[in-house]
This record gives structure tokens, sequence and C-alpha cells, in this order.
């Protein structure tokens, strides 16, 4: 699902910046890690449609770790404080597990990037996916360009066109409705038309990554839901996540997952939430995400090698750039306000989700707001917690060396 960050904030930088310019005192370590998490409670506050957040930050090299939480969450007409660990639906963080599992297969032999999907997947699941000017190119398509989102195909969660129709109206039309990956494919197959041919432009697609969970399915034997639990979330502890509507987590214990907003309509208890699937479908904690963060980058589920390579090259829109199932946001380039911020890497999502991994800092961030109006929002709130991060590592650095001089 698709997430449009790059003017969100620009018009507010000017005065805040000129601010942090001008300010003359350090703040202590203290002052710093407070504004950071207060950063986030504002977030959440000034919502129109949030009513539940969590946020975790962590670095080993900034010895910085904050797990916050903010509002409630309702249940049987009681309001439930949200805690930091609460479960939310992670939207198109969910991407970095299907890429996970996939470079798995390919890490065993089982699968190549180079492989067409024609080969793997049957034809008439194909049909008339990929056909641009009355020719179909679907023998053409890889594995690759699904994990590149340069296959050519459709988004089913956004309109192509002003005539083309798109499930996000669908999940609010049909509450009841449970989406299954089939279902997802014919929306496409049925109302939308192909992009361009395969290799030629960059397309976000959901409905590429329905073929990629497929494709998971066919060559590891099993349903993508027990893929994810047996490959990643056992071998991990990440005890506290699943698949929405389709599993449960390993441990016993499941809480209430937090509020979901789509724009002002309340959709966590829709069952058409479903139409998530390999492209997002996950419900996870920012404490489960950081242990899933931590294992990528140990090398832990898969290759350094290959987790290097899945950073963003193709320009998504001002300032992400996409890999293969991986966005890399350069903030320089959404604003000359920010020609020295640090890239992150990872992945957002369209519920104001967000997981990133700053190499500069060490730092973890991940967080959620829980509404698809505050994407802009989180984007901006990273922005300026990686501002923070700045002076909290200056900060530490003046205090290490007034230690060392005395």
């Amino acid at each position: 699902m698709k997430q449009k960050p790059s003017k969100f904030f620009i018009s507010g930088l000017i005065l805040p910046l000129i601010l942090i310019f001008i300010q003359c005192n350090s703040p202590s370590i203290k002052e710093v890690e407070k504004k950071i998490e207060d950063r986030f409670k504002q977030t959440v506050t000034k919502s129109k449609n949030s009513q539940s957040g969590t946020f975790l930050i962590h670095s080993d090299k900034l010895n910085l770790h904050i797990a916050s939480a903010s509002g409630f969450i309702k249940k049987e007409n009681q309001k439930i404080q949200t805690i930091p660990n609460q479960p939310f639906h992670i939207a198109s963080i969910g991407k970095i597990f299907t890429t996970v599992l996939i470079f798995q297969l390919i890490e065993s032999g089982k699968l190549s990037e180079n492989d067409t999907i024609e080969k793997i997947l049957s034809k008439d699941l194909l049909k008339n996916l990929f056909v641009v000017d009355g020719k179909d190119y679907s023998d053409q398509v890889t594995v690759s360009h699904l994990l590149a989102h340069t296959s050519g195909i459709a988004d089913y969660f956004e309109s192509v066109d002003k005539k083309s129709k798109s499930v996000i109206d669908e999940i609010k039309k049909d509450p009841n409705r449970f989406w299954k990956p089939i279902d997802l494919l014919d929306f496409t197959r049925n109302n939308q038309k192909a992009i361009s041919i395969p290799g030629k432009e960059f397309h976000y697609s959901d409905t590429g990554f329905i073929l990629l969970g497929l494709i998971i399915e066919k060559r590891m034997n099993k349903s993508f839901e027990t893929a994810l639990s047996e490959n990643i979330f056992k071998p991990i502890g990440m005890k506290k996540s699943y698949m929405h509507l389709r599993s449960e987590p390993l441990n016993a214990s499941k809480l209430p997952i937090s509020t979901m907003m789509l724009e002002n309509i309340d959709v966590t208890n829709y069952k058409s939430i479903s139409a998530d699937w390999a492209g997002g479908g996950i419900i996870s904690t920012t404490e489960d995400l950081f242990l899933f963060q931590k294992a990528l980058l140990e090398g832990k589920l898969i290759s350094i090698s290959n987790y290097q390579a899945l950073k963003g090259k193709n320009v998504f829109m001002d300032g992400i750039r996409y890999g293969k199932g991986f966005m890399t946001v350069k903030f320089g380039e959404m604003s000359f306000f920010m020609p020295n911020a640090p890239d992150l890497h990872g992945h957002s999502g369209l519920l104001g989700t967000q997981l990133f991994y700053s190499p500069e800092y060490d730092a973890h961030i991940i967080l959620n707001i829980g509404s698809t109006d505050d994407v802009g929002d989180s984007f901006e709130l990273m922005f300026w917690i990686m501002q923070d991060l700045k002076e909290l590592q200056k900060t530490k650095a003046t205090a290490e060396k007034t230690d060392y001089a005395k």
C-alpha cells in the first residue's frame, strides 16, 4: 500500500531548524531522551484519528532504549490504556518478512531471483495480470521483478487511474468480507490494467507481493502463515507475532490489537482487513520487530550480503528509494533543509507504521500511529528523532571528553 510523505512537513521545518542552529547550550542526555519520548506522544495526541500508538528506539552505540505508548484501545465499551508492547497491524512493513522468506528459498537453492514466475505458478493464475497493449508478458516476469516492484503489475490497494477500483473502498463497503489471495489477484485481473512491460518501470504493487506469497507456499510446501511462524517467528523468539485473522501468536496470551483507522473509519474489527496478506498482514509488537531487525543485521535470517543488497535504489518518491522489499529514506532529498541527515533503511506502512535502522547511530526506530492520515506525521517524527540522536551523540561525546580530562 502506497505512502505519500514527500511534502508532509517541509513547510513546518524552517523555524524549528533555525532554532536548532542558534541553540548554544547542549542539553543533558536525560533531556534529549525525554524530548524523543515527548515527540512521539505529541504526534499521537495531535492526530485527528489515531487513538493508540506505540514506539521503541534502541541504540547500543548511544546506550539508548526507550519503549513508550500513548492513547487507549476500545474493548467491550471500555477504554484500555495502550502499553508499550501492544500488538498492532504492521501494514507494509510485512513486505520485509515476505522478502526474507523469498531469500531463504534462494539461499537454500530452491529458488533463483531470475526464475520466471510462470515456471512456478500456473498460467491460469497469471492470466490477464501482465497484459500490455494486448500482449501477455507473464512469461517474462521474474521473482526479482516482483521484489523490486518492476514487474509492471497493477496495485490492488490503489486505483491505477480514475476509472479503476481499489480494494481500499471495498474494505470500507463490505466489513464482513474475508479476502483470500486468489480474490486479491482476481480484483486486479478484473478491475485494473498492467502499468508497463516487465523491467521497464517502478510501480509499487501489493498484487506483486501476493504472487510472492504464493511462490513461497509453492516452494516451501506450507502455508504462508506457517512459513512465517516456522522460519522467522519461532527461531528468533517473536512470540507475540502472527498473521491477522489467519493464525495465532506463539504466546498464548493474546492482547487486543491497537486501533486501526482507515481515514476516519475504525476498521480494527473488520474482517475485510484480511485484504492485506503477503504484502503486510502481520500483527506484531515493537519488541518483536526489534528482535526481527536485529536478527536481519546479524545475519540470522538471511546472509548479511543479501541483506545489504536489498537496500533502496529505484526512486519511489521524493526522499525514498526502493530496492527489493526495502526502503531507504534520504531526508536530504526531501528538502534542502536536511542535507546531512543520515540514511534510514527499512519499510513504512499505510497505518503510520515504521521499521527503520540508522547505521550512523546504530539506532532501531520502530513505531505505530495506527492511522492512514498520519503517515506524513510518522515520517516527520522520524526526522526529528534523527536530529535528537545527532544531538545525543554530541552530548555523549562531550561527556566522555570531560570524563577523560578528569
